[in-house]
């Protein structure tokens, strides 16, 4: 692995879980519990919540004592996953520094919040067309409120996506 690889992937990861900790602390020292913020009207706005659950509030209801550890002990168990991916690409996918510290990163700053509060500091509130699948019990007029953290992971995602798709084969043929 190339060292410029490696230090872009902590330089990052470092950045985002910066980031991460500055937004959320804004919000917790200068909204209270439940307040939103409209930014652009209705469309996108700026609220308060705790989310106990995982992505996108999944799981946010469930009481259960070994809810917590339990996250916790997942995300441990990603963010190996997310370092074997990363030592494992192949030499020649450009740009995985950077898609796999914006998932690390990431990561890394929702598993700080679960291990200090038990819950992850959500803010960004954006409104999308209505989902209802009835069949299944799932009704949505809002896209679930995230953070700059829930962003990171989600971008690094689809970037690491379009560069394994892109570069995937021209980089094992050059391995």
């Amino acid at each position: 692995m190339k060292r410029r690889k490696l230090v872009t992937f902590i330089l990052v990861s470092i950045g985002v879980i910066g980031i991460d900790r500055l937004t959320k602390w804004l919000i917790k020292t200068t909204m209270e519990l439940g307040e939103s913020i409209p930014v652009l009207g209705d469309f996108f706005r700026i609220s308060f919540i705790l989310n106990s659950g995982i992505a996108f509030g999944l799981f946010d209801e469930n009481p259960s004592p070994v809810k917590i550890p339990l996250l916790v002990f997942v995300s441990v168990v990603a963010l190996g996953i997310i370092l074997y991916i990363f030592l494992t690409l192949p030499k020649g996918i450009r740009l995985s520094g950077i898609s796999m510290g914006l998932i690390f990163g990431g990561a890394i700053g929702n598993m700080i919040d679960r291990i200090l509060r038990g819950r992850v500091v959500d803010f960004i509130d954006v409104d999308f067309f209505d989902i209802a699948l009835p069949q299944i019990n799932v009704f949505m007029t809002r896209f679930p409120t995230f953070n700059a953290a829930d962003s990171s992971v989600f971008i690094g995602i689809l970037m690491l996506l379009v560069i394994i798709i892109i570069q995937g084969g021209k980089a094992e043929a050059r391995t």
